[in-house]
């Protein structure tokens, strides 16, 4: 039998794992609730402790919400340095 790794709840919420260089991501709350999330650290992984940002009930509305907020992200670090600065 071949069993692949289950993901844990956290994992299965944020749906994709988000890329080290993000900032915001997507977690999936319940079917229909979708929140935005900052990390709260480079260096972290994504958590519970991580800042609420905004809610939404459709996932592709976050999902665009999150590369928006992921660029502005990369704009602001380009002009004020690394992490310095939050889009929010």
């Amino acid at each position: 039998m071949n069993k692949q790794k289950q993901p844990t709840a956290f994992e299965d919420s944020i749906g994709s794992n988000p890329t080290r260089q993000n900032r915001y991501y997507v977690q999936r709350v319940t079917e229909q609730v979708f929140v935005i999330r900052e990390r709260s650290s480079l260096d972290k992984e994504p958590g519970t402790d991580d800042r609420f940002a905004r809610a939404f009930s459709i996932r592709h509305d976050a999902d665009q919400y999150v590369l928006s907020m992921n660029e502005k992200q990369r704009q602001l670090d380009e002009q004020f340095g690394h992490w310095v600065q939050s889009a929010l």
